[in-house]
């Protein structure tokens, strides 16, 4: 269950308070305050009781935890009350407690306190502690009265020790019992050494936190507000903005073809919203992630109603991974491995593709609250490129509580057009083949006849020349002129709108329909494997095979391939070009940025009066640039 933030007030009015990261409900604080910071911290672990029992729930603890290099100390200051409740004291015939009975208990509670207060490393795994003090209330001779239990409190010092300077730690208390109808609540305070760095959660039993250390670039508690700025900008960098480790984070994406929501919920609160199995309470082992993803997919397929264009479309799952503390896990698809209960998390996508050609409008409902999850807040990003917030809350009204979206009519995506080809004749050369024969038959008459007869005959060769001119002529090419050939600048922009509409085809909905789009430009055998050929070279392994976004295309040179070097049938052609895809792939609010150049010989033919690519040999590709960026408002 995860409690509310509070936040630790700063002992000086002019210190700075600067958020470090943020968990379930705590935020760790800079600012500067030097020694007095120490001196509160022990003074607060010390501080007696000075609320009485009807202002406490059943049990209540203060922890404050002081984290060094090698070990982490914490004094957990607890009533005698816990004593009467967790070591099964009973009053005497006198309603009092006895010595022997508390100075008991107060030695079994050691091994109850290591039990439920619990520290685990970045991999999950379980911290041995040992007490190394105890400070004890004075027993008096006859005891201590049941109904003064919550007006005595007792200090225990418990110390854990580290191999090296721990990154995460998790901190988890169970102090309850299934019996409580009020849940017992632990106050817990973390400092690290040597910085002016403050951490404060409460926690209700089975709630865990989790904390990150930074021990090379930690401030000093004199740093000025400028620096705890840039410090703490360089801190959301390295956790890819992903700061708290107990909160629910949920990113709707609208794109083009697709509205896609992403959440990345804690295991410990998802353990609250369904069923999960796994054997190992700490643990879920990697042979039992399967089971727990196909019971994500029913808990999320059917009841939170997503409407694209006015039409009803279920979830597509992406991609449901476990993810572990190691935070680079947020810029690559997370290996499969064992995650722990209390600080792993699991991240799920969603994606709803429209029916049509693309999404103009959306409305998105979400229905799903318990008791640990009351409300989602949502950072929505759409196209062409805004970003606004939006809370998902069972307090609001159904209108409310629902995300709606239409895309201005200007940023829809303009239809894809053929490009039509010019009508080329080649040069053709008339051969008269009547005529050529008729002279032929003339100049044998005319040496067979004689006198009057050769006038006779010559008349008849000039008549039937006349004649059997156009009947009996034909056309052949004309091998002495060369056939006319596309400007340098009509091939490079019939080029240029081929390859802009081979690309925007991927901006529509499903793949029969981007099938459709590249029939405007390409010719029917080329269709899928091409379409195949553009999806490979936008992928981004590291995200899984996921297919970048395009945000811009640049044809870096090109050159029509001269008619002597090609074997094409004219008047198609080939072009050679070298050109870079600037694409980007973006999960949970990170950017993964790539830049890949490509280098590719097309063959342009004219198919039903229009060109069309029908082949593409690519000669090479690498890639220019490759970064991972943060979304930022």
């Amino acid at each position: 269950m995860i409690s509310n933030r509070i936040m630790a007030p700063m002992n000086r009015a002019d210190s700075k308070t600067m958020p470090w990261c943020r968990s379930a409900s705590g935020t760790f604080h800079g600012g500067r305050f030097g020694v007095v910071a120490v001196v509160l911290w022990i003074a607060a672990v010390l501080m007696p009781a000075a609320l009485s029992a009807e202002r406490h729930p059943i049990s209540i603890t203060e922890a404050s935890m002081f984290v060094t290099r090698t070990k982490a100390i914490t004094r957990i200051q607890m009533f005698a009350e816990d004593l009467v409740l967790f070591q099964a004291l009973e009053p005497n015939d006198q309603d009092r407690i006895a010595p022997a009975d508390l100075k008991r208990a107060l030695e079994d509670h050691k091994a109850f306190l290591l039990e439920k207060f619990s520290l685990r490393d970045a991999t999950g795994n379980l911290l041995q502690g040992q007490v190394t003090d105890m400070k004890p209330f004075e027993i008096p001779a006859d005891g201590i009265p049941s109904g003064e239990m919550m007006m005595h409190t007792a200090v225990y010092e418990i110390e854990h020790t580290f191999a090296q300077p721990p990154e995460f730690l998790t901190i988890q208390q169970d102090i309850s019992d299934e019996n409580f109808i009020i849940p017992s609540e632990m106050s817990l305070h973390v400092h690290q050494s040597g910085t002016g760095l403050n951490y404060t959660e409460r926690l209700l039993p089975g709630a865990s936190t989790t904390i990150r250390f930074d021990w090379e670039n930690a401030l000093a508690d004199n740093a000025s507000d400028q620096e705890w700025e840039s410090w703490f900008e360089k801190q959301r960098e390295k956790t890819l903005g992903i700061t708290s480790y107990s909160s629910v984070y949920s990113f709707v994406y609208i794109e083009p073809a697709e509205v896609r929501h992403e959440m990345l919920i804690p295991l410990a609160t998802l353990g609250t919203l369904i069923s999960l199995e796994h054997a190992d309470p700490a643990f879920v082992e990697v042979a039992e992630q399967d089971k727990i993803r196909e019971a994500i997919r029913k808990w999320l397929k059917d009841e939170n109603p997503v409407l694209i264009n006015g039409t009803r479309v279920l979830p597509e799952f992406a991609r449901i991974d476990f993810y572990s503390l190691n935070l680079s896990d947020f810029a690559t698809q997370a290996e499969p491995q064992k995650v722990s209960m209390a600080s792993g998390r699991v991240g799920v996508i969603m994606s709803y593709r429209t029916p049509d050609d693309s999404v103009r409008d959306v409305s998105m409902l979400w229905n799903l609250y318990y008791s640990g999850m009351n409300k989602i807040p949502a950072v929505v990003i759409a196209y062409p490129d805004k970003m606004d917030r939006f809370e998902f809350s069972k307090f609001k009204t159904a209108e409310q509580n629902t995300l709606t979206w239409q895309c201005p009519a200007e940023s829809l995506p303009a239809p894809v057009k053929s490009v039509p080809a010019p009508n080329l004749n080649k040069p053709r050369l008339l051969i008269p083949v009547g005529t050529i024969a008729g002279i032929l038959l003339g100049c044998i008459a005319i040496a067979m006849t004689r006198g009057i007869g050769l006038r006779s005959a010559f008349a008849s060769l000039i008549l039937l020349s006349v004649v059997l001119y156009k009947p009996l002529s034909i056309k052949i090419e004309n091998p002495f002129i060369p056939a006319p050939e596309l400007s340098a600048k009509d091939a490079d922009e019939t080029f240029r709108a081929l390859h802009t509409g081979m690309y925007r085809a991927l901006d529509f909905g499903s793949e029969d329909r981007i099938y459709d789009v590249l029939a405007a430009t390409v010719d029917g055998p080329l269709l899928e494997d091409l379409y195949l050929q553009l999806r490979k070279s936008l992928e981004v392994r590291e995200q899984g095979g996921a297919v970048a976004r395009i945000r811009e295309i640049t044809v870096d040179s090109g050159d029509q391939v001269p008619r002597s070097d090609t074997k094409v049938v004219w008047p198609g052609f080939e072009y050679k070009a070298t050109w870079t895809v600037a694409g980007t792939v973006e999960h949970w609010g990170h950017i993964h940025e790539r830049q890949n150049q490509f280098e590719a010989t097309f063959t342009i033919e004219p198919k039903d009066g229009v060109w069309k690519f029908t082949r593409m040999d690519i000669a090479g590709q690498k890639q220019k640039s490759a970064r991972t960026t943060l979304r930022k408002f």
